[in-house]
């Protein structure tokens, strides 16, 4: 593809105009007259002026945009405002156009196109300082169109203006066609795109292919001596620079990232041992408190033994004396014999008188009126007590009666409802009008009538049937179906009202114990999951065994019930450390009863299962609303219930494999099912505790209603059991008949005694009188005896009263060892670890063989620990403060009137937990995630080491070395001048990097690299070791810049090696250029050309396709060449390549190649008498089309008439 034209519009000082170009064409004209300016616009189409590609004012070596020195250098926003030497020709924002129309040659297939780009530039002022700006810049192609000027000036009615470039790709797509109008952003976009079109190639080429076509245009145009060497112009010229530093910084920041989380995670693990320092001081504190409470309550318990004791003692003291009280009973019954005897005389003598007629009627009425009185005086409190059975009866009944007027269905169903039994209690209870006899009547001597006493028997007997009758009913089996009585009947369902009332007791109980744990953010759990916790860590403590529960937090409460629902007992897993597995689930296993249920999760299996579906979880996983502080949970869900997805309704639930619903509906296993929990056993998370709290607050009220209604039950029913007890056998009838006989034979015998006459049997009444004085001797003995009694019983009260006294003292004792006993029983809610049962059992074991003494003091010195733990914790938790990020910090003040209060406890206990949550989050949280990154981030190092780094230079190494082959293979056909000689590039390795070298193929070859392994564990020889670690310490090096631009150096591939070129001609040597001294300056210009031409061949892909960019530009051109040596360059690049060449030349030294070109722009900068913008001078261009073989007859003759007369000058000088 040549270049057939290009349109210049506002670019420097060159008029608005079209350039025809023809295969050879010269850009001549005086110093500063422009021809430059118009090279640079061509250099600006094919590099679109992006850095490091462009090289304006070329032969000037104005390498960049970028001045140096204070030197104003050109910019394309001063060719637009068309800067010359500070003045501007368009002051003003202005919109300029530069296009090149590209037709195929002879041959090649490809399109006619041009290509396009439009500026926008303005003039900055800042104070004195004037600097043009670039606005905007658009890059277009414009395929199969050759456009004109006429395309960018527009002709109106007040003249010609230019199109704004806000205006042009809408315009040129009506023009031409929207199809044909392509627009790019950006300068990469740009130049793969023009690339592409010059090879005829139907979209882009890769953005390394258009900048080395580029780079090898730009590099063309200007030849500069290279006074560093051969070495040097093959390394900076030849070769191309590979940008690696963005490359540098992305290994040295990602190692120096992964030093530092190496140095994060250091500290996380310090702060992480100075929280478990903490922990520990707590636990001591924590555990010492409860030996403290625990001895305490030993002694408050061996007080009470010892009381105990005390009282056992005095009941044995109280038992003696009631031993010696039973052998002076057992003296005075020796006493009785004694008066019996003495009895037997009395009797004797008054049998003699009972053979007296009048005296044995006399003995025998008296004797009548004694047994009568004292029979009465027996009879009568049977009597009054069998009145008040019988009042207490008539009560009882009465009060029967009352709770059967009360609906009981149990009562009934016992047998209450039969009408004989409300009779029988009726008539029992007296009514409201029946009166009970009265039975002091029967004693009152004055008050005893015959007949009144008949009637009392009567009315006594009818009633003793009455109650009798009752009672049987009540009381009786023989009649009942089951052979339970009704009062037994009444007694089973007070037993199981009991038994329900205590099960209600029990359940709030618990249910109190769960609320005081949720108060504390305690989870309830399971009691097979408390067994095998407490076991675990008892057995295991560095397994550091947790619950699944605590780590889980679900953040929409409208999925809560369904996912806890759905996870079921599973959230009750216990976690513990990988490596303690096995041994967690052993101990487990070897629990008795129905305590081996609990789970053990397979933490680091749930990892590596995790890391392979993460990808892969819906995004409407279950696990998407829950949140984790412990990362072996998170695994585990993710693992076991990621796949779980939320549905909306029954109806998707239909076709979810495993999915759930906000309403509790279920499904796996090919099956739907209902998967929600109540409130009140919600463990996932502090909002759920809240919530589960607050319903079981709502149980624990139900239980209590249920309870005091079981309460209310079973004192009604105790009421009529005891009612029903109150109701006793009467015999009352009997005793009432025995005391009116006995008043008859009273009355009878008094009468009879009053009748006889005794006066004639005096002396048998003297020998009676001294029997009986013996009688009365033996019976002071007795009273004797009898005193001594009396004084033993003051004894046995005084021992009663002691025993009282040790009973009160033991009561106390027994109160305090309850007071204690409770201090215990309210540890487990605040600390739940602590096995109340078990520790109460071995207290009361230890209790009974305790010294109170040595115990005493021992807690004085728990007290004195106490209060220095608590010290100690105190500097721990600063200590972590001091440590530990802002958030993580604890409030901790030590109370010194109260360290040792249960209150102090439980702020420990408090302590405990958030030292604990810190604990988990910074080492099963943080520092796991930290691991998993710096593992993420080791193997990111080491793939960015091995690609970015290790890889990329080596394969540049390689690379290199094959620009450098191929160069050499195209520079084989590339024979110049009349020796015929060619040029071929030479190299070997240089020795410091061939180690480099080696180090970066043995790194490429490991083929562990790619399985995690760092670079720490591959196994490399001694040097590349060395090699290594010299590389990882410029890697962390302090000084950035230092350590940069060392590794800079090592990073690019053309130090590695020292670089020749060879010149041979044919049949010959080939002679280093290096050592080319005799050449002259256009000596060395020659190669340049000759590889820089193969260089633009490569680049733009000769052997590939038909259509090629086949256009150079020189400026300055052939500046160190003879005129013979420079037409062999330009035939050699025209003809013997077939490039279009434009090449730019002073006109002085223009005039021998005018034989070879086609086309000529002369350039002419002249004053104008009208000012163009700041300027008072313009350009003008002139076109000149030659006909080269007319010019080359004319530069013949013309050297034929030189030479003739060079001849004629020498001829003279013999003439002479």
């Amino acid at each position: 593809m040549f270049l057939k034209k290009f349109i210049y519009v506002n670019w420097g000082g060159i008029p608005n105009q079209e350039f025809e170009y023809g295969p050879v064409n010269l850009l001549s004209g005086g110093n500063g007259s422009g021809k430059t300016t118009a090279a640079d616009a061509l250099q600006t189409i094919m590099t679109a002026a992006h850095d490091t590609l462009f090289s304006y004012n070329p032969g000037q070596e104005e390498t960049s945009q970028r001045g140096r020195s204070g030197k104003q250098m050109r910019t394309l926003e001063s060719y637009v405002l068309g800067c010359d030497d500070g003045s501007y020709a368009r002051p003003w924002v202005t919109d300029g156009y530069i296009a090149a129309v590209f037709h195929p040659t002879e041959g090649e297939s490809a399109e006619p196109f041009t290509a396009i780009i439009a500026n926008r530039a303005f003039l900055e002022t800042v104070g004195s300082q004037r600097q043009a700006k670039l606005d905007s810049t658009l890059f277009m192609i414009v395929t199969n169109e050759q456009l004109t000027i006429d395309h960018f000036v527009k002709s109106y009615d007040d003249g010609k203006h230019v199109v704004p470039i806000t205006e042009i790709y809408s315009l040129l797509g009506r023009e031409v066609g929207k199809k044909s109008v392509e627009k790019y952003d950006t300068k990469k976009s740009y130049l793969a795109r023009l690339y592409a079109v010059l090879r005829g190639i139907n979209g882009r080429v890769t953005d390394r292919e258009a900048m080395n076509a580029a780079k090898a245009f730009s590099g063309f145009m200007a030849y500069k001596p290279n006074k560093k060497g051969i070495h040097s112009f093959v390394a900076n010229e030849v070769l191309e620079k590979k940008d690696l530093g963005e490359a540098i910084r992305s290994v040295s920041g990602l190692m120096k990232n992964v030093h530092a989380m190496e140095g994060d995670a250091r500290k996380l693990k310090e702060s992480i041992d100075i929280l478990s320092h903490a922990q520990l001081q707590g636990q001591i504190y924590v555990e010492r408190w409860i030996e403290w409470q625990e001895h305490t309550y030993i002694y408050a318990k061996a007080c009470y033994l010892a009381e105990q004791k005390n009282y056992l003692d005095e009941k044995q003291k109280q038992q003696t004396l009631r031993n010696e009280f039973e052998e002076v009973e057992r003296e005075i019954s020796v006493n009785d014999g004694r008066l019996r005897d003495i009895q037997l005389i009395v009797d004797e003598l008054n049998a003699k008188r009972l053979g007296v007629p009048a005296l044995r009627d006399k003995d025998h009425y008296e004797q009548l009126v004694v047994e009568s009185n004292k029979r009465l005086q027996q009879l009568q409190g049977p009597v009054y007590a069998q009145d008040s059975q019988l009042r207490a009866n008539a009560q009882a009944s009465e009060a029967i009666q009352q709770h059967l007027t009360k609906s009981n269905l149990a009562l009934d169903m016992i047998g209450f409802s039969q009408k004989s039994l409300k009779k029988n209690l009726i008539l029992v209870s007296g009514g409201k009008s029946q009166t009970l006899p009265d039975m002091t009547y029967l004693f009152n001597v004055d008050w005893v009538d015959g007949a009144q006493s008949e009637q009392l028997l009567d009315d006594v007997v009818k009633l003793q049937q009455q109650h009798v009758q009752l009672v049987n009913a009540l009381s009786g089996r023989e009649d009942r179906e089951d052979g339970v009585s009704l009062r037994d009947g009444v007694a089973n369902l007070r037993e199981r009202q009991n038994t329900q009332k205590v099960q209600y007791e029990k359940q709030a109980e618990k249910k109190q114990l769960e609320i005081t744990s949720l108060e504390t953010q305690q989870a309830s759990y399971p009691p097979y999951v408390v067994v095998a916790l407490q076991a675990i860590r008892k057995q295991c403590p560095e397994a550091d065994a947790r619950v699944l529960c605590d780590y889980v937090e679900v953040m929409d409460a409208e999925w809560q019930s369904a996912i806890e629902g759905y996870i079921g007992g599973a959230r009750f897993s216990i976690i513990v450390a990988s490596a303690y597995e096995a041994q967690a689930i052993t101990i487990v296993r070897s629990l008795g009863g129905r305590n081996n249920k609990a789970r053990v999760i397979q933490g680091e299996k749930a990892q590596k299962d995790y890391q392979k579906l993460r990808q892969n979880l819906p995004k409407n996983s279950v696990v998407n609303v829950m949140e984790f502080s412990h990362k072996t949970a998170e695994y585990y869900l993710c693992a076991s219930y990621g796949t779980v997805e939320r549905v909306e309704d029954a109806e998707t639930l239909r076709f979810t494999r495993r999915g759930v619903t906000r309403g509790g509906m279920g499904s796996g296993s090919y099956s739907m099912y209902r998967c929600d929990v109540p409130d009140s056993e919600l463990v996932f998370g502090q909002g759920a505790r809240e919530r589960a709290l607050l319903a079981k607050r709502n149980e624990l009220d139900d239980i209590w209603r249920q309870a005091q209604a079981a309460s209310d039950a079973v004192t009604e029913t105790q009421l009529l059991l005891t009612a029903i007890d109150r109701i006793k056998h009467v015999q009352i009838g009997d005793l009432v008949q025995t005391s009116v006989e006995s008043q008859r034979s009273l009355k009878s015998a008094e009468e009879k005694l009053q009748q006889l006459d005794l006066t004639e049997f005096d002396d048998l009444e003297s020998e009676l009188k001294e029997a009986e004085s013996r009688r009365a001797e033996l019976n002071s003995q007795q009273k004797k005896t009898l005193k001594r009694t009396g004084g033993l019983q003051n004894k046995l009260e005084a021992i009663e009263r002691s025993i009282k006294m040790v009973t009160d003292r033991k009561e106390e004792t027994l109160q305090v060892a309850d007071e204690k006993e409770l201090v215990l029983q309210q540890i487990s809610p605040v600390w739940p670890d602590y096995p109340l049962e078990e520790r109460l059992a071995h207290a009361d074991q230890t209790a009974e063989s305790t010294n109170c003494e040595h115990l005493q003091n021992q807690l004085n010195e728990y007290e004195n620990e106490l209060r220095k733990l608590i010290g100690q914790l105190e500097v721990a938790v600063r200590e972590h403060n001091t440590r530990c990020q802002p958030n993580d910090g604890i409030m901790f003040q030590r109370d010194y009137d109260n360290d040792i209060t249960r209150k102090m406890f439980s702020r420990v206990c408090q302590l405990q937990k958030e030292l604990d949550n810190i604990h988990n989050r910074l080492k099963n949280n943080i520092l796991v995630e930290k691991h998993d990154k710096l593992i993420d981030l080791k193997i990111a190092f080491n793939t960015a080491f091995v690609t970015n780094l290790c890889h990329s230079i080596y394969q540049a190494i390689n690379d290199g070395m094959r620009v450098l082959d191929e160069l050499n293979e195209e520079l084989q056909n590339h024979c110049f001048g009349a020796d015929q000689e060619t040029y071929r590039f030479g190299s070997e390795w240089v020795p410091e990097f061939k180690e480099y070298q080696r180090f970066f193929k043995e790194i490429i070859d490991q083929p562990q690299l790619g399985d995690g392994v760092s670079l720490d564990e591959i196994d490399l020889s001694p040097r590349s070791m060395k090699v290594r670690d010299n590389m990882m310490d410029m890697l962390l090096d302090d000084d950035e810049q230092k350590a940069l631009r060392e590794l800079e150096r090592i990073s690019d591939y053309r130090n590695y090696r020292k670089y020749e070129i060879y010149k041979k001609p044919k049949d010959k040597a080939d002679i280093p250029l290096s050592q080319y001294g005799t050449g002259s300056g256009g000596q060395s210009e020659t190669p340049f050309y000759i590889i820089r031409s193969a260089a633009v061949t490569s680049a733009f892909r000769f052997k590939e396709g038909n259509s090629h960019l086949r256009m150079v530009l020189v400026d300055e051109a052939f500046s160190r060449m003879d005129e013979t040596r420079s037409k062999e360059v330009i035939n050699y690049l025209t003809k013997q390549l077939g490039l279009q060449l434009v090449f730019i030349m002073p006109s002085s030294k223009s005039g021998p190649f005018l034989e070879l070109i086609n086309n000529q722009f002369v350039f002419a900068k002249c004053p104008s008498e009208s000012a163009e913008g700041e300027l008072k001078t313009q350009v003008h261009v002139d076109r000149q089309e030659f006909n080269q073989d007319k010019v080359q007859a004319l530069w013949d003759s013309h050297k034929t008439t030189i030479h003739q007369q060079a001849a004629l000058d020498f001829m003279e000088e013999f003439v002479e």
